[in-house]
């Protein structure tokens, strides 16, 4: 078994955690959270029959959105 394919979810559920992208900021228990967060939603989709292509575009919007939020609070943080 290869994990081909997984660094979408990995790198999700770190910015979800709160992990920034520049680097220097996170703690794991955040991650786990995220980790919990981005397997919930995996789970809800499974069991509502979503196809596997709508559940990869929905964790790429989920991934858009904590970056936009990731660099809303460094932004403001500066400011």
């Amino acid at each position: 078994m290869t994990s081909l394919g997984y660094e979408l979810i990995v790198i999700s559920a770190c910015v979800l955690g709160g992990v920034s992208l520049k680097g220097g900021i996170g703690k794991i228990s955040y991650v786990v959270a995220g980790v919990l967060i981005l397997g919930t939603v995996e789970n809800a989709m499974n069991l509502l029959n979503i196809s596997p292509f709508s559940q990869y575009v929905v964790r790429g919007l989920i991934l858009l959105a904590a970056v936009i939020f990731d660099r809303y609070k460094q932004k403001s943080r500066t400011a």
